[in-house]
């Protein structure tokens, strides 16, 4: 027990003097981004003109006896100056309160006809409590909203445009940073929609546009096992009835950080990991393939609330191996690639896997055969997958790549020790991406068999994941990285890669470079994920 009390004790110390040091001396980052953001604003102004549409938008906001002052009052100062003439609604839940101070709030804001109060007696909890606004709200679409947390001066007009320019689609996500006192810093510049990233991260959380009658429909918050992850199960909810996501690419929702608040430590909430175990499980047993998965903490971000789906060795598939090299036994790298079409073919026949192996390349986890089997089957528009790889100095050489990155197809991850996770962790989740390296892939036969028949002239096998990559992005079809497909080697294939044809990809492909989809607009494509600057060569 004394062990545990000190333990806490510590955390906590830390944790004011993390949040200390953060506001009052703002590292080089975090003050390049405040500049930057306050651009984008102001370029917003500009870019945004549509004005707020009655019975569009309604805000959903649960109040308990915790939720701290002045934070909700900031949040109702800036929902009156963005909505004047009280064009949208805010639900905002009396959930069980007795803080003086909050309930004189809540008579100050009875005032305007557009914020409603409802009461309930005893706190409902997290789900309950949105489910509640839920149901008590009229508007088209709604837009959780923690009480503790902002919303930027635009984001309803911003929200509105969106939803207007895309026909009005089933639920929107925007992108967000942090807030601590006044100073805005860690932006999330997402990805757009991607299911593979969406089973292995909550990062659509925040801002969250939903339509209110399908989220009726799919019973959204009515789990309480999700109580921590009411955001996730109800994006999860939607993807499992056919439902797809539009990204808004902007910064709209700033997270607070406090002593109890997630955005400073995911583990000021107990409940955080049972909840999201709860999430997933409901997806595998949704799935005619759920069964053969089991929900396993992902072993590279041990200890915290991190997770992967781990594939049972059951039902194997039929894969053809292929040794890249010059040794015995190997396929030279330099040979044409169409010398594979036949095995592509015979292989397809089966409904089989390709696996490519560099033969410098040490594997580190024998379980890729079904790490890849089991991405296959959860996404089955997947059509090749790639891993990381490091030198033996333990520096990434490659991972996920992204068109338009670095020399045409880079990976903004290349450099980095394979021991930190990244940008906001990406390397250490599964996602989709533009391309892989064939120095250790898997593809599906048929697709490669697609692949050889079209290839171009001068195309070659060191550069064929790249080949690979736009055949998927014109027809509809996903590149998949995933960190537990894991190599050694010093061999760095991106400098045996011939000029001339890295030259002839990109003339072929100018209308699909850079890609965006999945690395933001907003990210630098020479130094991967810093800031692209606003007017050299950024969005304007």
């Amino acid at each position: 027990m004394k062990s545990r009390l000190r333990h806490r004790a510590s955390a906590f110390v830390k944790g004011v003097v993390r949040r200390q040091t953060e506001q009052l001396f703002p590292n080089r980052e975090a003050r390049e981004y405040e500049r930057w953001i306050r651009e984008r604003v102001k370029t917003r102004d500009t870019i945004y003109q549509n004005a707020l549409e009655p019975g569009l938008l309604a805000v959903l906001t649960p109040v308990w006896n915790g939720s701290p002052v002045g934070p909700l009052r900031a949040l109702a100062k800036s929902l009156t100056s963005q909505n004047p003439h009280g064009t949208c609604e805010w639900v905002l839940l009396d959930n069980g309160c007795s803080n003086p101070a909050l309930l004189s709030l809540f008579e100050e804001l009875s005032a305007h006809t557009w914020i409603t109060s409802p009461r309930v007696k005893h706190n409902l909890g997290i789900v309950r409590g949105l489910r509640e606004c839920l149901e008590r709200a009229s508007a088209r679409y709604v837009l959780p909203v923690d009480a503790d947390d902002c919303l930027y001066p635009d984001a309803l007009k911003v929200v509105t445009s969106y939803v207007r320019d895309r026909a009005y689609p089933p639920l929107l996500y925007s992108d967000e940073d942090k807030v601590i006192g006044t100073r805005h810093y860690q932006p999330y510049l997402k990805s757009d929609w991607d299911p593979v990233l969406l089973l292995n991260s909550a990062y659509i959380a925040h801002l969250g546009v939903i339509d209110r009658d399908i989220a009726l429909n799919l019973k959204a918050y009515t789990d309480e096992n999700t109580e921590g992850s009411p955001d996730w199960d109800l994006f999860v909810r939607f993807m499992m009835a056919g439902y797809e996501p539009v990204h808004i690419p902007e910064v709209l929702y700033s997270w607070r950080v406090h002593a109890h608040s997630t955005a400073d430590d995911v583990a000021s909430k107990a409940y955080i990991h049972s909840s999201q175990k709860a999430v997933l499980q409901r997806f595998l047993d949704s799935h005619s393939h759920g069964s053969r998965f089991q929900v396993e903490c992902s072993p590279l971000l041990k200890g915290a609330a991190h997770w992967r789906f781990v594939r049972q060795h059951v039902s194997p598939r039929h894969i053809v191996s292929i040794v890249l090299g010059s040794g015995q036994g190997s396929l030279d790298s330099s040979s044409d690639p169409r010398c594979l079409l036949e095995t592509a073919r015979r292989a397809a026949q089966a409904d089989g896997l390709v696996h490519f192996r560099g033969e410098d390349l040490q594997v580190e986890d024998d379980e890729w055969p079904w790490e890849a089997l089991g991405i296959f089957e959860l996404h089955p528009d997947a059509v090749m997958i790639g891993g990381r790889i490091r030198n033996r100095n333990g520096l990434i050489s490659d991972a996920g790549r992204y068109f338009g990155f670095g020399k045409a197809c880079g990976c903004p991850d290349r450099g980095r020790s394979f021991l930190d996770p990244g940008y906001f962790a990406l390397m250490f989740k599964q996602r989709s991406v533009s391309m892989v390296s064939i120095q250790f892939a898997v593809m599906k036969a048929a697709f490669l068999a697609e692949l050889l028949h079209g290839l171009p002239q001068g195309a070659s096998l060191p550069f064929l994941g790249a080949w690979a990559g736009t055949l998927a992005r014109r027809t509809a079809r996903r590149v998949v990285y995933t960190p537990f497909l894991s190599g050694v080697s010093d061999l760095d294939w991106e400098t045996v890669v011939n000029p001339v044809e890295r030259n002839l990809f990109v003339e072929m492909n100018r209308d699909i470079i850079p890609d965006h989809r999945f690395y933001s607009r907003d990210l630098s494509l020479v130094e991967g994920y810093a800031l692209q600057t606003i007017g050299a060569g950024g969005r304007s």
